[in-house]
């Protein structure tokens, strides 16, 4: 098909928005006689007006030879091989133009493989900018920028979805989601920090493709669950999470629970979780994956506490360790949460306790904790949303005001 595209006097795009890192790859590989583009989220930001966080490049050029045009170059992966080219503080990575994944009789050995579920686990089959663009995940991630003309290339309709707000699925959502069930919470993700709106074909199938989450890798779902709460509209991914039955799928034992009969107060304290997330997130406060799981899961762990104090005779510190461990465990097939950041959650819980001892001696020992601030700031957070231990919480402020 003929792409549509767009001279440099019909857009906005700059160079002088594109990193000096970014550029230098773009002629770098035009001045060695290859096709070079700007690609995916780094050209729809420049055309949103926003400053993208980083630039990928799109190539006739293959892997190695990109890396013969790039001394500070390395190449990675095996499921994509991708050209990672090194400057002082910027990484751009630089992709060759791919095919789609050929039928199962086409498929060459080594480059593209496929399980019985038609989840693509390998995909390093060349091809042109058409295909390239065609077989990314949203319209609105296949837009190039020609740094050789410095025109704008869309070959799926991504300029007219940018100007609608809409996040569009390059062709069927069905198949796509189940290729890679992820495209389903990069999809949540695109909506809810962009303003835009999914595409009610790709709703539906998200809808219906949702359980295929439970079967992705466990490290890239937790490195899409840290995007997804760090995207600055953590609340509407929430929304949206919840809309499209995404959640059970990704916590079954927290959807479960937050889905009993006396449920909606749960529901409350997680609304309140992700505008605190958006909140600290605006304001430029870097927060730690341990404190973002602990507000996440805090309720939850809480009552699980209960019934091991219960039950099993427990302190309220142990228990919530206990708890904590417990339901991480459970999670790590689904969602590998890395062991230091579960010791972590479960320090973050354990010191919420001792926030009930205003004693000098104990506020002594806990500021010298190196994990006092997150356990403070889940412990003012949980005081303000459930209306408990005010005292408690002004006596904590005061005794931080006075260490500092």
């Amino acid at each position: 098909m003929e792409p549509k595209i767009i001279a440099r006097p019909d857009h906005i795009i700059s160079r002088r928005n594109i990193s000096s890192a970014a550029n230098k790859v773009l002629y770098g590989l035009k001045d060695a006689g290859y096709t070079a583009y700007l690609a995916g989220g780094g050209v729809r930001d420049l055309l949103l007006e926003r400053n993208p966080k980083d630039f990928d490049v799109a190539t006739n050029a293959t892997p190695e030879e990109v890396k013969r045009v790039f001394r500070n170059c390395r190449l990675i992966g095996r499921r994509f091989r991708l050209a990672h080219v090194y400057f002082h503080n910027e990484v751009i990575e630089v992709a060759t133009f791919r095919a789609p994944a050929p039928e199962e009789d086409e498929q060459t050995e080594g480059n593209t493989f496929q399980t019985e579920n038609g989840v693509v686990l390998r995909d390093n089959v060349f091809g042109t900018p058409e295909q390239d663009a065609l077989r990314r995940d949203f319209t609105v991630n296949a837009l190039f920028y020609n740094i050789g003309d410095f025109s704008i290339i869309d070959y799926a309709g991504g300029l007219e979805d940018l100007n609608k707000k809409i996040i569009r699925v390059i062709g069927d959502p069905d198949t796509r989601f189940t290729e890679d069930p992820v495209r389903i919470l990069r999809a949540i993700r695109f909506a809810a920090s962009l303003g835009f709106t999914i595409e009610d074909n790709a709703r539906q199938a998200a809808l219906r493709q949702a359980e295929r989450l439970e079967a992705c890798s466990s490290s890239r779902l937790y490195e899409e669950i840290q995007k997804l709460l760090s995207c600055g509209k953590a609340e509407r991914v929430f929304e949206l999470s919840c809309e499209l039955e995404i959640f059970e799928h990704l916590f079954p034992e927290i959807g479960a629970w937050r889905n009993d009969p006396d449920g909606e107060g749960k529901t409350h304290w997680l609304q309140k979780t992700f505008k605190q997330i958006d909140r600290w997130r605006n304001a430029g406060f870097d927060i730690n994956p341990a404190l973002l799981f602990a507000l996440l899961f805090g309720e939850y762990h809480e009552w699980v506490a209960e019934q091991l104090m219960k039950s099993d005779g427990l302190s309220h510190a142990e228990a919530l360790i206990e708890a904590t461990h417990r339901h991480c465990r459970q999670l790590c097939d689904r969602i590998r949460i890395p062991k230091a950041v579960t010791a972590h959650i479960a320090s973050i819980m354990a010191g919420q306790p001792r926030f009930l001892k205003t004693t000098s001696k104990n506020a002594a020992r806990m500021l010298r904790h190196r994990d006092f601030l997150d356990a403070f700031l889940y412990f003012k957070f949980a005081a303000r949303t459930t209306g408990r231990y005010a005292k408690e919480l002004a006596w904590w402020e005061e005794q931080r005001k006075k260490k500092s």
